[in-house]
């Protein structure tokens, strides 16, 4: 009895098992479950075909194997499932950093993989408490005089989520970015979207580093250029920086900051283009004070070059300390944070208030 009871369970596991493989190929193959690139945000591999076989043999394999990776049957339900261990399982979301493709790195600090893969969405509520905290420092600031104007960079997951296929984003909902964007619009609040002019931007160069968290020299310059945009709408008299003002150098052995993040030493180096301080003549505007973290370095020297005056105030995780501050000196007060940082609530310090 007890031989037919462990033949019987045996055979049903068997059967179970070839059933969780077989679904999937079945519905691959009549193409009952397709993928949405749009909820991903990002290209789906293409079938290889039979002309890029003659022509790279040893890469056919990783072809099909992407493309199958992107199409294969219940990939969304399976991807759901695997969201929701994620959750509650021991993951990739615990390291200081990860590889995405083709040697590209990503940083997973204060949550940035999980955001972008729709695994930690705004609680009921959380968005619209951020722009609140916002707004109050919107009218904090002009009431002083500045013109205030806000801005969140983006993740470089964000921007590059093709070098991302092994994370890839919740086929529903949104990520914080989004939907924060989406309410500051809603609500006319001062809050620049950066996404649209960085994306159009990627096919002039590195917009992000591959090897470092941050947005290179050409990704602050496109930044700069849609604040300058933002700023020019509220009256804010900015010089234009065109592109032939822009002194480039190249950087054979830039090391960026992932690879300590992922623990190695001395990682391959990445060759980057660097841009000198643009040298702008002409009237400017008096003074700025950017309220910033590391995202900042490449941005300042935009607007040291538009304004007479820049000085930096760091936006402590988006707990910025305006106690001490002489708001009435300057013409324009920006708040920039990385999207990183949306995990925390915005709790600006604001004297007398």
């Amino acid at each position: 009895m007890v031989a037919h009871l462990t033949t019987l369970r045996n055979l049903l596991t068997t059967l179970a098992f070839v059933v969780i493989v077989a679904v999937p190929m079945a519905l691959h193959m009549a193409q009952q479950s397709p993928t949405d690139a749009g909820a991903e945000n990002r290209a789906l591999a293409t079938a290889p075909t039979f002309s890029e076989l003659a022509g790279n043999w040893s890469g056919f394999p990783d072809a099909v194997n992407a493309w199958m990776r992107d199409r294969f049957g219940l990939r969304a339900t399976y991807l759901q499932i695997g969201f929701e261990l994620d959750k509650v399982l021991p993951s990739s979301a615990n390291f200081k950093a990860v590889r995405g493709d083709d040697g590209w790195l990503f940083n997973t600090l204060n949550g940035a993989l999980a955001q972008h893969r729709g695994l930690l969405p705004f609680a009921t509520g959380e968005a619209d408490a951020w722009l609140d905290a916002l707004f109050e420092m919107q009218t904090y600031i002009e009431a002083s005089g500045p013109v205030f104007v806000a801005a969140i960079a983006p993740n470089k997951h964000t921007i590059y989520p093709e070098y991302l296929t092994g994370y890839p984003r919740q086929v529903a909902g949104e990520t914080r970015l989004d939907e924060v964007q989406r309410l500051a619009a809603h609500r006319d609040a001062p809050l620049i979207d950066l996404r649209p002019g960085l994306m159009a931007a990627k096919d002039r160069g590195k917009i992000y580093y591959q090897t470092d968290s941050h947005w290179t020299d050409l990704g602050a310059y496109h930044g700069f250029q849609a604040l300058r945009d933002a700023l020019l709408a509220r009256g804010v008299e900015i010089p234009d920086i065109p592109d032939d003002a822009l002194v480039l150098r190249e950087k054979p052995d830039f090391q960026g900051d992932l690879y300590g993040l992922l623990g190695i030493e001395d990682g391959a180096p990445e060759r980057v283009t660097l841009i000198k301080r643009p040298q702008i003549a002409g009237p400017k505007p008096a003074a700025i004070l950017i309220v910033g973290d590391s995202f900042t370095g490449q941005l300042q020297k935009y607007f040291e070059a538009t304004f007479q005056t820049v000085d930096f105030l760091g936006n402590n995780a988006g707990d910025p300390d305006f106690s001490g501050i002489d708001l009435n000196q300057y013409d324009v007060v920006l708040f920039e944070i990385v999207e990183r940082y949306l995990s925390r609530p915005l709790s600006p310090v604001l004297p007398g208030r």
